[in-house]
């Protein structure tokens, strides 16, 4: 029985998983359980202490034809879990001997060693890093002595754009996909739908390369369109194609900003080689071919600080900025085989305005939403957090994340009754993360309550990227 079929059967049973190969780690073991309406799960290195969590299923869609039980919405969680880590590089194992005291696993499922192997398509738990959410006070301190670049952050969706060993080009997305997840055949994949994005890859790209990029929507005059970005990427391949003619009509193209490069004619340049080095190489190349584009770079003399950089993409309404060190090296936190990207935070790091959005705030502990405090002068019955909803374009009500910043002390105490809620807040966050953009959870970072949103209903809450 394979993976999909014993999914197929799954009723909450512990199933266990082994990442076999790391490119600097020992494996991990990941394993998934469901009792009533409540996820379980643990992990950690193979041989080493596990840790442990928990999440309790709400009800979907209550009261309506389509209404998902809360025991029935766990096990999807579970199954939707277990297909990431799949895509990850995890395969379901069996207990297959003790010996001195160390479990040995057998996996269930095939597993080849996963590498960058220019001569066969890029394993799914291939992950390139990610620069750090915020930067630390090091990087901030070079870019304060001018020596720091400031990359700009574009508003896009990133993808991979591989040069094979005959000079193919194929394009990817950040999870290591050919195309999207709801369709097959050779004729539906990333490729045919940027036709233009190819042609200028291949006059550009040598064989045995890999540019990483995004893929991004702009008009004449620069600025940018995200929502459009999504629609083109998630819609199935026909109706992107004609959303795109409509997108030329009005006067928008697409085009793949290239903001590193991962191997060229075969070396790996993004672990070894500086960061100004790939730079300077992406500002030289010859985009004649059209489609491509490099990413924007500002220097020292754009910006005497940080702070003025992020004043300056507020104002420009920009999305913000990468800020990189020039004489940085990636090394092991440039790719992965987890399935997770890593974070060069010391050389590589976003400089975002604030941003702010409007959501559902419920506190109900007894039924899954927010928490309870323990601190003594509440009594035991204070907000400890409370749970962060918005409406989907289907009308599904979807768990953002928890809060508890931002709220007064007299707030969480006189507000600690399930019956005031829910109530519309305005919270302001730096970044949020999207399931539906490969990450493991909608959520928000650095969030903290502004105020309540009395003249907004709970069903206006509604966040077309979810």
């Amino acid at each position: 029985m394979g993976f999909q079929e014993r999914n197929a059967a799954w009723t909450g049973a512990q199933r266990e998983f082994i990442q076999l190969v790391s490119r600097s780690s020992s494996p991990r073991i990941w394993s998934v359980w469901v009792e009533g309406d409540t996820l379980f799960y643990k992990w950690g290195q193979l041989g080493g202490a596990m840790q442990e969590a928990n999440e309790r299923a709400p009800v979907v869609n209550a009261g309506k034809k389509n209404e998902v039980s809360a025991p029935a919405n766990a096990l999807a969680l579970g199954l939707r879990k277990m297909e990431l880590k799949y895509r990850e590089g995890y395969r379901e194992a069996a207990i297959s001997a003790h010996i001195h005291d160390e479990i040995q696993y057998t996996t269930l499922d095939p597993i080849e060693k996963p590498a960058i192997d220019f001569t066969k398509p890029l394993p799914q738990s291939l992950s390139f890093y990610k620069p750090l959410n915020s930067a630390g006070a090091g990087l901030l301190k070079k870019a304060e002595k001018g020596e720091a670049l400031y990359t700009r952050k574009m508003n896009g969706m990133m993808h991979v754009l591989v040069s094979d060993h005959q000079g193919l080009i194929q394009l990817y997305s950040r999870r290591m996909l050919r195309q999207h997840d709801d369709e097959v055949g050779t004729d539906k994949t990333w490729n045919n739908r940027f036709p233009d994005i190819i042609r200028g890859a291949a006059k550009l790209m040598p064989a045995n390369s890999i540019l990483l990029g995004e893929l991004v929507v702009h008009d004449q005059k620069g600025e940018e369109d995200f929502k459009a970005v999504q629609s083109i990427t998630k819609s199935l391949t026909a109706e992107s194609l004609e959303r795109q003619n409509e997108l030329r009509a009005s006067g928008k193209y697409i085009s793949f900003i290239v903001w590193d490069i991962a191997f060229w004619m075969g070396e790996d340049y993004v672990s070894k080689q500086a960061v100004r080095t790939r730079i300077d190489l992406i500002h030289e190349f010859d985009y004649s071919g059209g489609g491509l584009r490099p990413v924007p770079v500002f220097d020292k003399d754009m910006f005497k600080t940080a702070d003025e950089a992020v004043a300056y993409a507020k104002k420009s309404n920009w999305e913000g900025f990468v800020l990189v060190d020039p004489e940085g090296v990636y090394g092991d936190k440039a790719f992965n085989f987890k399935g997770k990207p890593d974070r060069p935070g010391s050389a590589c790091a976003k400089l975002k305005p604030s941003f702010e959005d409007d959501f559902i705030a419920i506190w109900d502990p007894a039924n899954g939403h927010g928490e309870v405090s323990t601190k003594g002068r509440y009594g035991g019955q204070g907000i400890k957090c409370v749970a962060l909803y918005q409406y989907n374009t289907k009308g599904e009500l979807i768990y953002i994340s928890n809060l508890n910043s931002g709220m007064t002390e007299e707030m969480k105490i006189k507000m600690a009754d399930p019956k005031l809620w829910p109530r519309v807040w305005k919270v302001e966050y730096k970044e949020r993360t999207y399931i539906s953009e490969g990450d493991d959870t909608n959520a928000l970072t650095f969030a903290a309550y502004i105020e309540e949103r009395t003249d907004k209903k709970p069903t206006e809450c509604i966040n077309p990227e979810l």
